[in-house]
């Protein structure tokens, strides 16, 4: 079995032959220009970002949308005058698809790209005090979206990615009754034709999201990542998406930043006997930093070996 195939039968519960190790190289990933730089920048949106710490990504500062009330006076970017650059161009011609996953990404996808926008606070208040402005505001951004990812499987891709982050490490930054007001409605316009179409959602958010992740796998999400150990139930998790959507990660982060290689070892074993039976896990950290200790790095993929196979 190729690592393709064991990927693909990972997240479809369909009898791999072991866990994954992160992706084990199965997916490619290519993007637009201008969909992120690890720079000082403005994009395309008027959103100013700023690089302040190395090793880490921009964040965004500055927000041309700060008074929402005038939503329909902002002119919105065009995603058909998105470019690949010349080595994506030269990724895309040599993909060897028979072999790799070929995935069209993007940051910042609905709820990210829309307090960016405003700024955090604002875009939570707006919710309550301007619900219509925002509605209009998330659907002009999902319709954005949606034609960027429609372009990537036009360039062959067979999944797309995002970030989204949508949880604090103890619940969702909005409760669900405003998520499947306001955001639910939209990814499932954005997902639909693309799940239709048997392309793979890679859907991306730190903290706790396990009390809608039920909720995007209803919708054709195909993988949750990062699935962080301690903000999340995953035993809640592994009922609510069982059989409809793979979890990615879930390996504490904190255990191999600070434990010893036996604590990792523990972890690893733990999450393991949650999340592997049956399928649908993917084995890594629940979030990547630059300084893993290397003897706890090798005693996860180790322990992954070990226990992963079915």
């Amino acid at each position: 079995m190729t690592r393709k195939e064991n990927f693909l039968k990972t997240i479809r519960f369909d009898s791999p032959d072991h866990v994954p190790f992160g992706d084990e190289n199965a997916i490619v990933s290519f993007s637009f220009e201008e969909i992120i730089k690890q720079e000082n920048w403005t994009d395309r949106w008027g959103i100013d970002w700023k690089k302040e710490l190395d090793g880490t990504v921009p964040f965004p500062k500055g927000n041309p949308l700060a008074d929402l009330e005038k939503v329909k006076d902002y002119k919105f970017p065009n995603p058909e005058t998105l470019q690949l650059s010349e080595n994506t161009r030269n990724i895309l011609e040599h993909v060897d698809k028979s072999n790799v996953i070929l995935s069209g990404n993007m940051s910042y996808l609905l709820f990210e790209r829309a307090w960016a926008l405003t700024g955090l606070e604002p875009f939570m208040m707006d919710l309550y005090d301007y619900p219509d402005e925002v509605k209009y505001l998330l659907h002009e951004i999902a319709k954005y979206a949606k034609k960027v990812f429609l372009r990537y499987v036009d360039l062959g891709a067979d999944m797309i990615g995002f970030s989204e982050d949508l949880g604090s490490q103890r619940a969702l930054m909005i409760s669900p009754v405003v998520f499947k007001e306001f955001l639910l409605p939209e990814y499932d316009f954005i997902f639909g034709d693309l799940v239709k179409n048997g392309i793979l959602i890679h859907f991306h958010s730190c903290g706790c999201v396990d009390a809608i992740a039920g909720d995007l796998a209803e919708i054709g999400v195909s993988i949750l990542n990062p699935v962080q150990a301690k903000a999340n139930d995953l035993n809640k998790l592994k009922k609510d998406t069982y059989g409809k959507m793979a979890l990615n990660g879930a390996v504490d982060t904190a255990t191999i930043l600070l434990g010893t290689p036996a604590d990792v070892r523990n972890e690893v074993i733990r999450v393991m006997k949650i999340l592997k039976p049956g399928g649908g896990y993917i084995c890594a950290p629940d979030q990547y930093f630059p300084n893993f200790p290397q003897e706890n790095m090798d005693m996860l993929k180790k322990t992954a070996k070990e226990f992963g196979k079915y």
